[in-house]
C-alpha cells in the first residue's frame, strides 16, 4: 500500500510541476515530467503485480 501512495503522490506532484511555466525554469518542468513518469511506472507496476510483488 505504501508503494501505491508513493506512486500517486509522485504522479500528482509531478503533474503540478510539469504545468509550471517552462520559460521561467525549464529545469522545474523537466523534473516534473520525470516525477510524473516515475509515478506512472510505480502505479502500473503495483497494478499488474501481486500486491507489489512478483512471485
Amino acid at each position: 500500500m505504501k508503494n501505491l501512495l508513493a506512486g500517486g503522490f509522485l504522479f500528482v506532484g509531478g503533474a503540478v510541476l510539469l504545468t509550471a511555466d517552462g520559460a521561467v525554469s525549464p529545469v522545474i518542468s523537466g523534473a516534473g515530467g520525470v516525477c510524473t513518469m516515475l509515478g506512472v511506472g510505480i502505479l502500473l507496476y503495483f497494478l499488474f503485480s501481486n500486491n507489489g510483488k512478483y512471485e
